[in-house]
C-alpha cells in the first residue's frame, strides 16, 4: 500500500507565505480557499475547471500549477507535466516535489521517482510518508536493502504507521527474513487491526514457515474483513489442498475464479482439480474442466485423471464400458455399445471430446473403450462407404478420435483383420486422392485414426478442399506441422561433435519417437529474473546472491520437443536462452511450438551434452531434466554441465529415482526376456502382454503412469537404450564433493506438506537424510524423478 498525499489544507496554509504583493499577479485567499473546499469535498473536476480559469490570470503561480495536477491526479488523469511544472516555480516547495514522485513512481518511472523522494526529504527530512514512499519505489527498483532502511525511517518519525510497518514486512518478506516479517505483520495489525491486506500476506508468510492453522487464520481473517478478496481465495485453496482437503479447496478457488479470473487462479484450479475425488457429476466442475482443457489453464495431462473420472459418470458411457470390459478383447459394434442411441452419447459430451484433443488418455479401461469404438466406427464406413449415416452425426467426436490417436501415436492396439480392413480404405484414399475425385470427409478421419496423414503420398492435396472445421484441424496436425517441422529441421545448427556410442543411440531412438508430443503451452505468470523465481519456488531457501548483469543466459540440455525450453523463456525476465538437443525431430517439434508462439528468445541447436564445453560458453542457469541420467555417465555429464554454470548460477536437474522406479525395472526385465523390440508394432504387442501379467503380478506404476499410454512415451519408459537409476544418498554425496548448495525439490504442495508434517525441524525442506526416511516410508514420492535445484557455491559471489 503506498501512502498518497496531494493536495490538502497545507494549500491554504502555503497560501499564506504566497500572499500576492499589490504588483504580483496570483491568486487571492479567496480563490486559495475555493481550491481547498473543492478538493476535500471529492469536486474534483470542478477544481480542475477552476485552475484552468485561473491559470489564464496567473499562468507563473506554482500555487495553481499544484491544485491542477492534484485535481487530474485525483480524477486518474495524466497529470506529469503540471506536477513538473509546480515544481519549476516552486522549487522549494516540498509538497509539490512529493505529489510529482508519487506520480512518477505510479508511471514507473522508478528512478526518477527515488530522485523526487530525495528532494522531498532534503526541505521535509520528518516527513515519514515520503520516506515509505522512498521505499516502496526502491523495493521496486529490487534495493530491498535500502527499502528496509528507508522504512524504519518512515517509522522513527511516525511509529504508529501501519502501511509503513506492512510495507516493511513485505520487504523482509523478499530478503528471506521471515520471521522479522512475521512480527512487522503483527505490528502493522497492532496499530490497523481490519488491514486485509496485512492479514493476507500474513498469512503467505506463515505458510511458508509451515505455521499452517495460524495461516489459515490470518487467510479467514483478511477474507471476513474483504470475502471477495481473490487473492486470499488462491492462497487458501493451496494451504487446504495441501493439506489434503481437496473439496474444501475447490469450493474456495471456485469463488476465487468467479470474481477474477486471474493466470494464477487457472493454474491453482489445475492444481487442486486433481486431487479431487469425484463420485457425482457435478457440472460447474465440469464446465471448468472443458475450459481448462480447450484454454490450456495447466498442463492437460495433470488433469487427464479427474475428466476421465467425471466422464465415466456418463451413464450411457459406463454402461458401454462395462460392456467392452466384459467382451474384451473382442470388438462389438456401434449396435452392441449404445443400442438405439448410437453416437449420440460421444457427441454430446465436450469433456469427452476436449479431453482427446488435449492430451492421450492415461486409463486403461477408457483405452479399452476408445480402442472399440474405434474399431465399430471402421466397421460401420466399411459397410456404408460414402455414405455419412450414423457417423457423420457424430463427425465432431470421430475427429477428436483421431486427433488421440495422432497424439499417442497409434498406441492403441487392433486385430489383424481390423488393420487390414483400415489398410485397404487407406489404400482407397491415397487412390482417389491419385485419380482427383472426390474424398468423402469421413475417409481421412477414419485413415487418421490408424495412420498418420503425413505418412500417405498425396496428403497435401486433402488441404486443397474446403472441409468443415473439425476435419481441417485433424488434417492441419497431421499433415501441414509435420511438414513444417521437417522444413525447421533444416534451419537448425549442428554445435558440437555427436560421436559417443550411447549418445548416438539415443539421439536414433529420439529421432524415430520425438518425445513428449504436447499441444498447447500453459500460461504462465508474470515473468521474473531468477533470484525472484527462484524465491517464489523456494520461499524458504537461503540463495548465495550475486549481481546478473546484462542478458541472462540460460541453457537447456535436453530440451527434447520445447515445452521445457518455452516455459522457462516465458517465465524468465531478459532471458536468452540456449535449447540443445540430441534429435533434429525433436528440435523442429520445438521449433514449430516456438514459433507458433512467436517468442524469438530461445536459439535450438543439435549438440551433445558431453561436448558442450567445447562452445566457449557460460550460463546464469542451466536446467536438464530427465537427461543425464541416459548418459554412459551421468556424473560425468553433470560434471561438464557445472564447467559452464557461472559462479553462483542455479542448475534445475532430472534423475530417476531407484526406488520410485521398482515396478518399471521388473517389466523392463520382463520386455528384455520376452525379446520385443522398439517398433510401433511390437510396443503395442508388449503392452497388451504386460496388462494381462498384470492381472496375477501386479506390475504396479509400470502400466499405471501416464507415460505407459502413448507409443513414444512409453518407449522412454520402458524400451530406452539407456537407463540409469539414482538415490538421495549418491546424489548428496556427489553435492558435498563439488562444493553444490541444495536449494529444494520441485514437488506436488500435498507431498511437500506431508514432509513437513513428517519432519517438522526441517524448515528448510532440505534435509536429504530426512527426505531419503521419507521415500522409504512413501516409495512413489519421486516417481515423477528426483528434480531439484542446485546452485554453484565453489567460487566466490557477491
Amino acid at each position: 500500500m503506498q501512502h498518497k498525499n496531494c493536495c490538502h489544507n497545507r494549500l491554504a496554509a502555503r497560501a499564506a507565505t504566497q500572499l500576492p504583493q499589490p504588483k504580483v499577479s496570483a491568486p487571492s485567499p479567496t480563490e486559495i480557499n475555493q481550491f481547498v473546499s473543492l478538493f476535500n469535498s471529492g469536486r474534483h473536476t470542478e477544481m480542475e475547471n477552476q485552475a484552468r480559469k485561473l491559470l489564464e490570470r496567473y499562468p507563473g503561480s506554482g500555487l495553481v500549477w499544484k491544485a491542477l495536477g492534484a485535481s487530474l491526479k485525483a480524477q486518474g488523469k495524466m497529470a506529469l507535466f503540471e506536477l513538473q511544472r509546480a515544481t519549476e516555480l516552486l522549487p522549494d516547495d516540498a509538497e509539490a516535489h512529493y505529489n510529482l514522485a508519487n506520480a512518477l513512481k505510479a508511471l514507473g518511472r522508478l528512478d526518477d521517482a527515488v530522485a523526487s523522494y530525495h528532494r522531498v526529504l532534503k526541505f521535509r527530512p520528518d516527513l515519514a510518508e515520503a520516506h515509505n514512499n522512498l521505499g516502496n519505489a526502491l523495493k521496486d527498483l529490487g534495493r530491498l536493502d535500502d527499502a528496509v532502511t528507508s522504512y524504519h525511517r518512515a517509522l522513527r518519525f511516525k511509529p504508529g504507521y501501519a502501511e509503513a510497518h506492512y510495507n516493511l514486512a513485505n520487504a523482509l518478506k523478499d530478503l528471506g527474513r521471515l520471521d522479522d516479517a512475521v512480527a512487522s505483520y503483527h505490528r502493522a495489525l497492532r496499530f490497523k487491526p481490519d488491514f486485509a491486506e496485512t492479514h493476507s500476506n500474513l498469512g503467505v508468510v506463515l505458510n511458508d514457515l509451515g505455521h499452517v492453522d495460524d495461516a489459515e487464520t490470518s487467510y479467514r481473517r483478511a477474507l471476513a474483513l474483504k470475502p471477495d478478496y481473490a487473492m486470499v481465495l488462491d492462497n487458501l485453496a493451496l494451504l487446504l489442498n495441501a493439506q489434503g482437503k481437496s473439496a474444501m479447496a475447490m469450493n474456495c478457488i471456485m469463488q476465487s475464479l468467479g470474481l477474477e479470473e486471474t493466470v494464477e487462479a487457472k493454474k491453482i484450479f489445475v492444481t487442486c482439480v486433481k486431487h479431487l475425488h469425484i463420485t457425482t457429476d457435478n457440472t460447474e466442475v465440469r464446465s471448468a474442466l472443458v475450459r481448462a482443457l480447450t484454454e490450456t489453464w495447466g498442463r492437460p495431462t495433470e488433469i487427464a485423471g479427474v475428466c476421465i473420472r467425471l466422464i465415466r459418470l456418463d451413464p450411457d458411457i459406463q454402461e458401454a464400458m462395462a460392456r467392452v470390459t466384459h467382451a474384451w478383447p473382442l470388438r462389438l459394434s456401434i449396435q452392441d455399445l449404445f443400442g438405439s442411441g448410437g453416437l449420440t452419447a460421444l457427441q454430446s459430451n465436450p469433456l469427452l471430446r476436449a479431453l482427446l484433443n488435449a492430451t492421450h488418455v492415461d486409463d486403461i479401461e477408457t483405452e479399452r473403450f476408445l480402442t472399440t469404438v474405434r474399431c465399430a466406427m471402421l466397421e460401420a464406413i466399411d459397410e456404408t462407404k460414402a455414405s455419412v449415416g450414423t457417423l457423420g452425426m457424430a463427425m465432431d467426436f470421430y475427429c477428436s478420435l483421431a486427433n488421440q490417436c495422432f497424439i499417442n501415436e497409434y498406441v492403441f492396439s487392433h486385430t489383424d483383420a481390423e488393420i487390414r480392413k483400415a489398410s485397404d480404405l487407406r489404400n482407397s484414399l491415397v487412390a482417389a486422392l491419385d485419380a482427383g475425385t472426390e474424398v468423402p470427409a469421413l475417409w481421412p478421419i477414419a485413415v487418421a485414426t490408424y495412420f498418420p496423414l503425413f505418412s500417405l503420398p498425396l496428403a497435401t492435396r486433402l488441404l486443397d478442399t474446403h472441409w468443415p472445421d473439425p476435419v481441417m484441424a485433424v488434417l492441419v496436425q497431421q499433415i501441414r506441422e509435420p511438414e513444417e517441422e521437417r522444413q525447421l529441421q533444416a534451419t537448425i545448427s549442428r554445435v558440437t561433435r555427436i560421436e559417443d556410442e550411447v549418445s548416438l543411440r539415443v539421439q536414433n531412438q529420439y529421432e524415430d519417437n520425438p518425445y513428449p508430443r504436447w499441444i498447447k503451452a500453459t500460461p504462465t505468470p508474470k515473468a521474473m529474473d531468477i533470484p525472484g523465481y527462484l524465491s517464489r519456488k523456494f520461499p524458504l531457501a537461503v540463495l548465495k546472491h550475486r549481481a546478473m548483469t546484462g542478458n541472462i543466459e540460460v541453457l537447456i540440455a535436453g530440451c527434447g520437443t520445447g515445452q521445457h525450453s518455452i516455459a522457462t523463456a516465458r517465465q524468465l525476465h531478459g532471458a536468452t536462452v540456449l535449447a540443445v538437443d540430441l534429435s533434429l525431430s525433436s528440435l523442429g517439434y520445438a521449433k514449430r511450438k516456438t514459433r507458433e508462439l512467436g517468442l524469438t528468445s530461445i536459439e535450438y541447436a543439435q549438440a551433445d551434452l558431453l561436448n558442450l564445453g567445447a562452445l566457449g560458453r557460460d550460463f546464469d542457469m542451466i536446467e536438464s531434466v530427465g537427461v543425464l541420467h541416459h548418459l554412459a555417465d551421468p556424473w560425468a555429464g553433470w560434471r561438464v554441465l557445472l564447467s559452464i554454470l557461472r559462479p553462483g548460477g542455479f542448475m534445475k536437474l532430472g534423475f530417476y529415482s531407484e526406488l520410485a522406479r521398482r515396478d518399471i525395472v521388473k517389466a523392463r526385465a520382463i520386455i528384455a526376456g520376452q525379446g520385443y523390440g522398439t517398433t510401433a508394432n511390437d510396443i503395442r504387442k508388449c503392452r497388451q502382454h504386460l496388462l494381462d501379467l498384470d492381472k496375477h503380478e501386479n506390475l504396479g506404476m509400470a502400466v499405471r503412469t501416464l507415460d505407459f499410454f502413448s507409443t513414444s512415451a512409453c518407449r522412454d519408459l520402458l524400451f530406452h537404450v539407456q537407463e540409469h537409476r539414482m538415490t538421495l544418498t549418491a546424489i548428496d554425496s556427489f553435492l558435498r564433493e563439488n562444493n553444490l548448495g541444495f536449494v529444494g525439490f520441485e514437488l506436488d504442495p500435498s507431498v511437500l506438506g506431508a514432509y513437513r508434517r513428517r519432519f517438522p525441524d526441517d524448515q528448510t525442506l532440505t534435509h536429504l537424510d530426512y527426505w531419503q526416511l521419507f521415500e522409504r516410508e512413501n516409495p512413489d514420492t519421486f516417481f515423477g524423478m528426483y528434480q531439484f535445484w542446485i546452485q554453484k557455491l565453489n567460487d566466490p559471489v557477491s
